[in-house]
Formats: structure tokens, sequence, C-alpha cells
């Protein structure tokens, strides 16, 4: 839906945006960020439908897309930017929880799938 649409362009903007500003772009080659339809806060008791989601950050690194690794926190970006980045896209409306991929390329693909 456009809701959906708007809420995963809105998350990536802002992951993006935490990158540019702690001037850290260049330590990864892309980061595919994923809206997944799971509401981890949900209320057991009622079981009613959820409108939240959650994201999965994928900071990547590779030379030739061939083959490559999840950028690790604290080792190839710094701390301070992934907490910023979780608690910067956490924030966005309709957000249940963040979450880091840290799977290498190969098992996984380039991507997110």
């Amino acid at each position: 839906t456009s809701i959906v649409l708007a809420t995963a362009r809105q998350v990536d903007h802002v992951a993006t945006q935490v990158l540019v500003t702690t001037n850290t772009t260049h330590l990864i080659s892309q980061m595919p960020v994923v809206l997944i339809p799971i509401h981890f806060d949900r209320d057991t008791v009622t079981r009613g439908p959820s409108c939240q989601r959650s994201v999965v950050l994928r900071p990547f690194k590779t030379q030739d897309f061939m083959t490559g690794a999840p950028a690790v926190p604290g080792k190839d970006l710094p701390i301070e930017v992934v907490n910023k980045m979780f608690s910067e896209v956490a924030s966005v409306q309709g957000i249940s929880r963040v979450l880091y991929d840290l799977t290498s390329k190969p098992p996984g693909t380039t991507e997110w799938e």
C-alpha cells in the first residue's frame, strides 16, 4: 500500500541520513533497508491486526558484488553510528523493532531475500 511504501522510503532516508551526517557512507558499499511484517510488541490477549512493521538494516561491504561481508558494528561501522541509526529509525511511526542483518555473501545475496 502507499502507507507501507511511504514508511519504507522514510526509514531508508533516515538511515541514509545518519550515514551522511556522520561521514561514514564510504565505509559500506550499500545498505538495503527492508520492512518486514513482524510486530514484536503485539498484545497477546487481544491478538488484533497490526499496522506495525519491523525494519532490517543490512550495511554491506564488497569489492565486486560477487562476494561480500556485513559491516560489523564496532569494527566496520562505529558503534555510535549504528546506535544512532537504530534510535532514529525506531522513532519512525509504525516501526516496532530495528534488526541488523549480519549475513555474508555467500550464503546470502547482495540484496535481501
